[in-house]
């Protein structure tokens, strides 16, 4: 399949095509949508034909990231970076807002350009259009945070972190505790923790009811917020990532309680702000850098030696905790636990999301 023959086929010019893939911000939205949509018909993938007859490397690595205003992928694009250098690579990183459609156009654009592999975050590894790409395009790949079976991964342990959370949550006296987190569908990771959530609570015959998805930013405090004014509510906060956590922080400001006298909070990730609020967050901590560095290493070194990405060759890193100032012994240790479920927050007409991680 040509690229004159999608042009045909898509009524367009080829030099639409191009633009599509290459600078698809350039072309309306309904266009670059119909063309992807006649590509992926026709299993059309840009420059394969170059890719099959290429006699020599690119030298550049292809980098998917949800968003970089999370430091949490900040640190781990540095550790990405200085990895590629290394090893004599430049990257192309891309983001994708959490976006499904957005990370299959990435893939696209990053296979255009003729890299020689990529490490990305996708949603979910699962239901993939655009790992379905990659495969496609028989180009070498690795997911770093994912964490997924049929893909070659370097992660955490998500749902082990948050039941050892919790289990420190509970020995600390903790009953009533609640897990907050941004939208589940737009990250596996989010998901995985809440699964450890579930988890960790029912091994302490505890009820797992109380899970909170506040999906925008704009919402985040105030819905927190009403959680924390309920009669009944939580003594402590388990939270899906660290940006949560301090969103959480304030909403109990705001509610007239204290941390963690009144309430604990913990979250999820490590990044450095935590350490410079006040209280200082109690959070899990993940090696970000190291997740990076060691994505594009084994993908190096898979280029190197022309050997494949074994998915059962994944990687499991270890997660950490520190200890902070954000939680402590719960204020009514001889109650019982909580009953009452609380439900998720509705989805609003707000375009911002909150970060799912």
């Amino acid at each position: 399949m040509s690229i004159k023959q999608l042009a045909a086929r898509a009524d367009v010019s080829m030099a639409t095509v191009s633009r599509v893939f290459n600078f698809p911000d350039k072309v309306r939205a309904d266009t670059r949508q119909h063309v992807l949509r006649i590509a992926q018909e026709l299993g059309y993938l840009p420059n394969a034909s170059a890719r099959s007859l290429r006699t020599q490397r690119s030298k550049v690595l292809g980098i998917v990231l949800p968003t970089l205003l999370n430091p949490v992928f900040a640190e781990c694009l540095d550790g990405m970076a200085q990895a590629a250098r290394a090893a004599g690579y430049a990257i192309l990183p891309i983001t994708t807002d959490y976006e499904l459609e957005r990370e299959e156009q990435a893939v696209l654009q990053l296979i255009a350009a003729d890299v020689d592999g990529m490490v990305l975050v996708v949603s979910q590894p699962a239901t993939s259009r655009a790992l379905d790409r990659l495969r496609a395009a028989a180009l070498p790949y690795v997911l770093a945070y994912n964490r997924h079976a049929a893909h070659p991964c370097v992660s955490v342990d998500n749902e082990a972190a948050v039941i050892e959370m919790v289990a420190r949550l509970v020995a600390m006296g903790h009953r009533r505790i609640a897990f907050i987190s941004g939208q589940l569908a737009a990250s596996d990771r989010a998901m995985q923790r809440q699964r450890g959530f579930c988890e960790g609570m029912h091994a302490h015959g505890l009820h797992a009811d109380d899970c909170l998805e506040v999906p925008f930013i704009e919402t985040a405090i105030q819905d927190i917020r009403a959680l924390l004014e309920t009669p009944a509510r939580p003594t402590a906060l388990v939270c899906s990532n660290d940006l949560i956590a301090i969103r959480s922080l304030r909403a109990a400001h705001l509610a007239g309680l204290t941390v963690p006298d009144d309430i604990s909070i913990a979250g999820f990730d490590g990044i450095a702000l935590g350490n410079d609020l006040t209280p200082a967050l109690s959070t899990i901590t993940q090696p970000n850098h190291t997740i990076g560095r060691d994505s594009v290493q084994w993908l190096v070194g898979a280029l190197t030696d022309g050997q494949a990405l074994a998915p059962q060759a994944s990687r499991l890193l270890p997660h950490g905790f520190r200890t902070g100032e954000s939680c402590a012994r719960a204020p009514d240790a001889s109650s019982s636990p909580r009953r009452k479920r609380v439900a998720s927050v509705p989805s609003s007409t707000l375009d911002s999301s909150c970060p799912p991680f």
